[in-house]
């Protein structure tokens, strides 16, 4: 299956055991025993994952009579399973690759619902209160799903017990998005 991935995917899997102990809260890492080893020693199951992410891409038109109207470009998210949203401080590159079936998760929020709902409230919610008085216009461009790499990793040694979700472009813990998906505090 071929797919556009959102990020340069930069993170490979030997890599992770220091991205991991990186994401441990400092109190963990007070333990001299839970290093970068013993959490390499520690994996069970490891899986690297495509997660869907609706962007956005948008104009923000604020006219200013008699001055011709300020035109922004800019690029919001929606995550694709738990409608977290927000906008990207700058475009991530997209790139395409041919990965197998198994490892692309499906979206459960449609487009129709991102255009109808949830464009709407990032316009609202995000992007009208840096505007005081008269509220901008919006002219979206493209709408499409790409997929953001994730590496699931479960540890499980005398130290330590967690599932681990690392952002698969940047190295950090994505344990909010993992938490977010059993719960619908973001859905509309």
């Amino acid at each position: 299956m071929k797919i556009r991935i959102l990020g340069e995917e930069s993170v490979v899997e030997k890599d992770l055991p220091g991205h991991m102990y990186k994401c441990l809260k400092s109190s963990l890492k007070w333990n001299r025993n839970l290093n970068e080893e013993a959490i390499e020693q520690g994996i069970t199951k490891l899986e690297k994952m495509y997660h869907p992410m609706w962007i956005v891409k948008m104009l923000v038109i604020a006219d200013r009579k008699p001055f011709p109207s300020k035109v922004k470009p800019n690029m919001a998210f929606i995550d694709g399973r738990s409608g977290y949203r927000g906008l990207f401080p700058n475009v991530p590159p997209i790139t395409q690759k041919e990965v197998l079936d198994s490892k692309v998760r499906s979206a459960d929020i449609t487009k129709q619902d991102v255009l109808n709902k949830y464009v709407t409230d990032i316009q609202e919610k995000q992007i009208n209160r840096n505007y005081v008085l008269k509220k901008p216009r919006y002219d979206i461009k493209e709408i499409e799903v790409v997929y953001l790499p994730l590496w699931k990793v479960e540890v499980d040694s005398p130290y330590l017990t967690k599932t681990f979700v690392i952002n698969g472009n940047t190295g950090e813990s994505e344990d909010l998005l993992f938490e977010l998906w059993s719960k619908n505090e973001w859905r509309l």
